[in-house]
């Protein structure tokens, strides 16, 4: 929802780009909720529905921290979550790594557009092969 509110509110030369980056974050938000809330179920439990706390900003940046904060908040769920999986529940480890794994690849991207990451540059060179 946080993702929604944020393509609603920002405004100026970024809004087209961050408009629709935010509302695929949304949609994408939505499919994973669905995917763990029938797993969920498919466990024995009951899913909740309710929102967790909206965080708004009319500036980008400030958006673009509270994603991060979101972000990094899903992630910790998803590890414990893992975590706490058995030996037996081998496919809701998967589901759950498929989930780590873009949430990593989340994080990163957020922290690019915080500048909280950023490329240096070394000496060392750096060269992908392909193996095989």
């Amino acid at each position: 929802i946080q993702y929604m509110q944020h393509s609603f509110l920002v405004t100026g030369q970024e809004r087209e780009v961050f408009r629709s980056f935010f509302r695929d974050l949304s949609e994408e938000s939505r499919g994973h909720a669905a995917i763990l809330g029938d797993k969920i179920v498919a466990l024995g439990g009951i899913p909740t529905v309710e929102p967790g706390d909206i965080r708004q900003s009319i500036e980008l940046t400030e958006m673009l921290r509270q994603d991060l904060e979101l972000e990094r908040a899903a992630m910790e769920a998803y590890v414990a979550a893992w975590r706490s999986c058995t030996d037996a529940e081998l496919g809701t480890r998967f589901l759950l790594e498929e989930r780590i794994a873009e949430e990593q690849r989340h994080i990163e991207e957020f922290e690019k557009l915080t500048s909280e990451r950023r490329a240096s540059v070394t000496k060392q060179k750096i060269t992908l092969r392909q193996i095989g």
